[in-house]
């Protein structure tokens, strides 16, 4: 029995999935029925997925293995065959199928980004940086993607290459970090090295969209892992717009005066 993945860390607005999360984009020959506007295998596919939703990996392995090599030229099948063994941390078949749907579509971003994901959940924060932004590369507009590099410059200790990142997901889609529902491009376990740290960093991304709520809650987390430099946000001129705002105030108020008087300069998002 191959052993599941760990319990995934949720982090505020539920930034972590433990299913495939974000859209894909659908490869042109991702689906070769589908020029005539039906699927034979469509049963099939439809199991594959209550495996997946069920979180019954190795079925859902098998599932879709049967579907590639009935259809070895769909990117998608190879790619969710992928994000099953990745579920089940068998990371060496993960990145074998993930690098079978690069084969059958080179342009197919998901499952670069997704080899990517391979190489995070291992710490190779370098490794996963190249894929990354071989992914984004292909298909810039994947906020999902923006987001996985994001936390991979961040487990380096690239802050401001983070923030950009993050920024730009947001960007791209609002609701990237919340979104749990559709298939193909995973997004990180968010495992990162210093949570206090990180809902920093989101609360200075969140405040540059002048998202005064979001900057809150996470500011509010920041407290509550005890980040020592918390009291930097009375000071810093990205959150100075905000800072009236009645949730930020309410955030402010919790702070401890000892806080104000440990607050060092964080690093710039």
């Amino acid at each position: 029995m191959i052993s599941k993945l760990p319990p995934r860390i949720l982090l505020s607005f539920i930034l972590v999935s433990g299913a495939p999360a974000l859209a894909a984009r659908q490869s042109p020959q991702t689906d070769s029925s589908a020029r005539s506007g039906q699927n034979p295998n469509q049963p099939q596919v439809d199991r594959a997925r209550v495996f997946m939703a069920e979180k019954r990996y190795e079925d859902a392995v098998q599932a879709y293995l049967e579907l590639a090599k009935a259809e070895p030229k769909n990117a998608l099948y190879w790619n969710m065959a992928g994000i099953a063994y990745l579920n089940l941390s068998d990371f060496d078949q993960a990145r074998k199928y993930f690098q079978r749907a690069v084969k059958a579509d080179k342009k197919y971003s998901s499952a670069v980004n997704n080899i990517g994901m391979v190489y995070y959940h291992q710490k190779n924060f370098r490794r996963a940086i190249r894929e990354y932004q071989r992914a984004v590369a292909i298909d810039p507009r994947q906020a999902g993607t923006h987001a996985n590099l994001g936390f991979a410059y961040y487990n380096t200790n690239k802050y401001e290459l983070a923030a950009q990142e993050f920024q730009t997901a947001i960007g791209l889609d609002p609701m990237v970090f919340e979104r749990t529902a559709k298939v193909g491009t995973m997004v990180e376990d968010r495992s990162v090295s210093n949570h206090g740290q990180f809902f920093y960093t989101m609360a200075r991304v969140y405040a540059q969209k002048s998202d005064a709520a979001r900057c809150a809650a996470y500011l509010r987390k920041s407290l509550d892992e005890g980040f020592k430099d918390i009291a930097n946000v009375k000071t810093d001129p990205v959150f100075k717009p905000l800072l009236n705002d009645p949730e930020m105030q309410a955030v402010l108020a919790l702070i401890a005066p000892t806080d104000q008087k440990e607050a060092v300069t964080q690093p710039g998002a």
